[in-house]
């Protein structure tokens, strides 16, 4: 009977660590999004100053966010991620027509990190 109260208890904790890891993968992709979207408002409204300069906090904060995030995800799936975070500032400072479209594919690919963590059917067996 010890055994079945101490598996609960396990499996207990890890559910609700897996619950509270995805919670926290939530809050810190809807923060990075909001970010990217700060970023492609000010580049489109013409801002290209301000674009740049959230460009360039945004990598610093994707530094702080790679971090905590490695801890969740694999780190092959945040290089696409850092890829796309990377090209952002010289295109802004290019005055390229890609920024908005290396934003959308950062914001897919965040969607697509979170999309694999959540425990479907298919994600686990």
């Amino acid at each position: 009977m010890k055994r079945v109260k101490a598996a609960a208890v396990l499996i207990v904790i890890i559910i609700l660590l897996s619950v509270g890891s995805l919670f926290i993968l939530s809050h810190l992709n809807r923060d990075f999004k909001g970010r990217l979207y700060e970023i492609r408002s000010a580049y489109e409204s013409g801002d290209t100053a301000k674009a740049q300069s959230l460009a360039d906090e945004l990598e610093a904060q994707w530094h702080s966010y790679e971090k905590k995030v490695t801890m969740l995800v694999h780190d092959d799936e945040l290089k696409e991620i850092a890829l796309s975070v990377s090209k952002i500032s010289p295109f802004i400072a290019d005055d390229s027509d890609e920024v908005t479209a290396e934003i959308d594919s950062a914001c897919n690919q965040i969607d697509r990190l979170y999309e694999e963590e959540f425990p479907h059917l298919h994600n686990i067996l």
